[in-house]
């Protein structure tokens, strides 16, 4: 809860951000969504010496993916906090000789954490003992490259999940056009599936994978092509069944990378955002898994991170822009899905949201 005018208590939710920033704002904030306007609050501050990159939380828990801003070898890493309220106290932490991690998962019984090394091309395995993560334990090197000069020169493992029977490990690399699956092996070691790795068409660039609640449609979001891409999941075997642009490129000339995507918790809607276009691409999810594409929203510069609570209230933070904006969510309005509240908060580069436990 927090207050409000007069000292009134403010129903609210509570959610943390990572943001780069400068030396004076790279940390972690606490700020809370009013649950009856959309309003955005600040709470707290923790300054960081390193750029969070990415935010996950189990229970009490979250797990902090930083970036190396120093070079030094203890820089970099993942830190696990434990999150009480706005409270945020360091549990434990791992490092691999300063390599930054862009994304990490834990899989479902929380015995081990997989993390996304984007820079140098690895996938790192961290067991967890005693509720704590204790060391990397193994570093699996991804090669090859595809067809973009810049941004596919090498691997760049950007994100990774489970499947959703948790049999396998799932890593988007966007500088090999792959979307790698994995077997876990005791100890939470990782063995290589050929024959479920997608290769993706050249250029795509993979970014990020979720799947429906049932399992049986997932859906690829790709940074280079800017689309989308659906598909039936027999088995841990994906098929390709549709395609679509996250946002009307025969109207923009200019360059663009899609930068998240989010489903809403009935899985009515599914919204992606267009880093250049500057927007919230709005698409319905149909009864087959398809997509119908709705509308888009024009947001602050470069959307970079998605949040949506109790799927009504909807939340960007937009990297270069500095700001969160947060947006209503109208599932029954015939004007559109998205509306504006007015209500936003300015942070240096925001990149990372994840919620808080509310007690």
């Amino acid at each position: 809860m927090g207050r409000g005018l007069f000292g009134l208590k403010r129903d609210t939710l509570k959610f943390f951000v990572g943001s780069y920033g400068s030396e004076l704002t790279r940390g972690v904030y606490v700020f809370e969504i009013d649950r009856d306007n959309g309003e955005i609050l600040k709470r707290k501050y923790y300054k960081s010496t390193a750029n969070p990159t990415f935010m996950t939380r189990r229970e009490r828990f979250i797990y902090t993916c930083y970036k190396n801003n120093t070079g030094r070898e203890t820089d970099g890493g993942i830190w696990q906090y434990a999150a009480m309220d706005i409270q945020f106290g360091l549990t434990a932490r791992v490092s691999n000789q300063g390599k930054t991690f862009e994304h990490c998962y834990l899989n479902k019984d929380a015995s081990c954490l997989y993390a996304a090394d984007y820079y140098n091309g690895e996938v790192a395995v961290v067991p967890i003992n005693k509720l704590k993560v204790v060391a990397i334990a193994d570093t699996i090197k991804h090669s090859g490259h595809s067809i973009d000069e810049k941004k596919q020169d090498r691997p760049h493992p950007i994100f990774i999940t489970g499947t959703p029977d948790d049999s396998k490990v799932i890593v988007c690399d966007l500088g090999t056009d792959e979307v790698v699956f994995y077997d876990t092996l005791d100890k939470g070691r990782l063995a290589r599936n050929e024959e479920l790795t997608l290769k993706v068409k050249a250029g795509n660039g993979p970014k990020k994978l979720l799947f429906a609640k049932n399992g049986k449609y997932a859906y690829l979001l790709n940074e280079i092509a800017n689309t989308i891409e659906v598909y039936e999941n027999n088995d841990n075997y994906l098929n390709l069944i549709q395609t679509v642009d996250t946002f009307p490129k025969d109207d923009f000339d200019g360059k663009s990378a899609a930068g998240d995507m989010i489903i809403m918790e009935s899985e009515e809607y599914l919204f992606a955002s267009n880093r250049g276009h500057d927007s919230i691409g709005v698409f319905k999810l149909k009864k087959d898994g398809t997509l119908e594409y709705i509308e888009f929203v024009d947001t602050d510069e470069n959307p970079r991170v998605l949040e949506i609570f109790e799927d009504k209230w909807f939340v960007v933070g937009a990297q270069k822009g500095g700001s969160l904006e947060s947006w209503e969510i109208k599932t029954k309005d015939r004007h559109g899905v998205l509306f504006e509240t007015n209500f936003n908060y300015s942070i240096g580069e925001p990149v990372t949201i994840v919620k808080s436990r509310n007690f």
